[in-house]
């Protein structure tokens, strides 16, 4: 019989596992970009907003559903292995060199109560942006999403199901006649119509983690990014409105974030209506401590329907998060003001890595 030796040693640095990089789907958007701008009728966006809060509650029945069907079994694999990580900071817009970050590095208030942005056409909120894009029965939708500092400088981050169904069609379950618009707004002179003040930005090229495509994975997967083709007159998205950076792979809990988005309704409101920028302030934590598998993260904010990819960022302007869904009873009603987002480790590194590989 063998001898166990009395003593281990541990592996020396170069011997230390290296981590995984997850999977991730890349899909194009070839419609003319001029068609697609042209689809956008005020008409069509106001029947996207309408089918916001529809679409919030299919979403939180299938992240509960998610939930209720307990650990995956890849779970407890990935809570032990190496884990990536990835940050860049954010990019102010040209020309606008003064402009200061989204917030001095210290304490913002706890703010769960959403307020509308104060200067929603100044940087850095202009970072955040509309997004409308139709499913494959021609039905449009809409999202929030933000620009963020990646190689080509033309990058949009946003919840994975702003983008795709989560169905396992990869590549080909990319949704289509996608457009960002950052600074979108309801226009002054025409109430019903909107305003695209930086331009309209026709997506290229998605990319978002299989984790998402495949498995419709709420926890780790509900994240995704593409780029976007300037519009005449404009050199490049971070350059017209600058860009969030990003900081991924380093938990769950942060203190003092900015969480922004259009919603197009609320936790007990009846004031938001899906043109208006609103942001909540306060910390991010751990959505279910004590379970290791479950790694989304929580903030208290009252922000719904609309809001769906927009930014959880610090106030040094790096995204943390991006909105992913509420609770809801079995009657599809919010019951409380919890927001959720997928976590922001492996796969988003992925994802990054993905766009600023490709560009």
């Amino acid at each position: 019989m063998a001898l166990i030796p009395a003593t281990l040693t541990t592996a020396s640095a170069s011997e230390a596992p290296t981590p995984a990089v997850p999977g991730v789907t890349f899909g194009k958007q070839t419609t003319d970009p001029q068609k697609v701008r042209d689809f956008w009728t005020p008409e069509r966006i106001a029947r996207a907003l309408a089918n916001e809060k529809t679409d919030q509650a299919g979403i939180a029945r299938d992240a509960a559903v998610a939930k209720a069907a307990g650990e995956a079994p890849e779970d407890a694999a990935r809570s032990t292995a190496p884990r990536l990580t990835a940050e860049a900071p954010q990019i102010l817009p040209a020309k606008k060199a003064s402009v200061s970050t989204m917030g001095a590095a210290a304490d913002v208030p706890e703010m769960p109560v959403a307020q509308k942005v104060p200067f929603p056409q100044n940087a850095p909120a202009t970072v955040v942006g509309k997004i409308v894009f139709i499913d494959d029965a021609g039905k449009e939708h809409g999202c929030s999403g933000a620009s963020i500092a990646a190689d080509g400088n033309n990058t949009v981050w946003t919840a994975g199901h702003c983008v795709h169904p989560g169905d396992g069609r990869g590549s080909d379950g990319f949704y289509d006649l996608v457009l960002f618009i950052p600074g979108y707004k309801e226009s002054l002179d025409t109430p019903g119509d909107y305003d695209a003040p930086w331009g309209e930005w026709v997506a290229q090229s998605f990319v978002a983690p299989q984790a998402w495509t495949r498995d419709k994975d709420y926890d780790e997967g509900d994240l995704a990014a593409f780029t976007v083709k300037a519009p005449t007159g404009y050199t490049n998205l971070s350059d017209t409105v600058g860009a969030l950076g990003y900081k991924f792979g380093y938990g769950s809990d942060w203190s003092d974030i900015i969480d922004s988005g259009f919603p197009g309704e609320g936790y007990n409101r009846t004031d938001m209506d899906g043109y208006t920028q609103f942001y909540c302030t306060g910390d991010v934590v751990d959505a279910v401590d004590w379970y290791p598998w479950d790694n989304r993260l929580e903030m208290n904010c009252d922000m719904g329907a609309g809001a769906s990819g927009g930014p959880m960022a610090t106030t040094e302007g790096q995204i943390v998060g991006a909105n992913s869904h509420v609770d809801t009873d079995d009657q599809d009603q919010r019951i409380n003001d919890h927001l959720y987002s997928s976590n922001h480790g492996d796969q988003a590194v992925a994802v990054i890595n993905a766009i600023n590989d490709a560009n």
